[in-house]
């Protein structure tokens, strides 16, 4: 695996466990992590077009470490989709609690 290649592994990894960090922590607002979502798939980008100017296959190491990305990625959807719904309903909630306050 060439130096390039850990690096872009190293800084992935690092932004996977920044992303996973905010998403665990419930009081965090989140407002970083569309950003630091972005860097991600911006490394993840810069990873393939390396590939692809050296035109060379992805070792066996690097695709199992993709792989997981891909998955953790998933997660992250996941986690993002169920944290906007909650946001909702509780919205809904606030909003309905208003309106039954005004009519009374």
């Amino acid at each position: 695996m060439t130096e390039i290649l850990h690096s872009f592994i190293n800084d992935l990894r690092a932004l996977q466990a920044e992303i996973d960090a905010l998403l665990a922590d419930s009081d965090n607002p989140l407002d970083t992590l569309p950003a630091k979502v972005d860097q991600h798939n911006d490394v993840l980008s810069r990873l393939f077009a390396h590939f692809e100017e050296l035109n060379q296959e992805i070792d066996p190491e690097t695709l199992t470490f993709l792989r997981a990305t891909q998955s953790k990625i998933a997660n992250w959807t996941t986690q993002a989709i169920e944290a906007r719904d909650e946001t909702r309903q509780n919205l809904l909630k606030l909003a309905q609690g208003r309106k039954a306050r005004r009519q009374y």
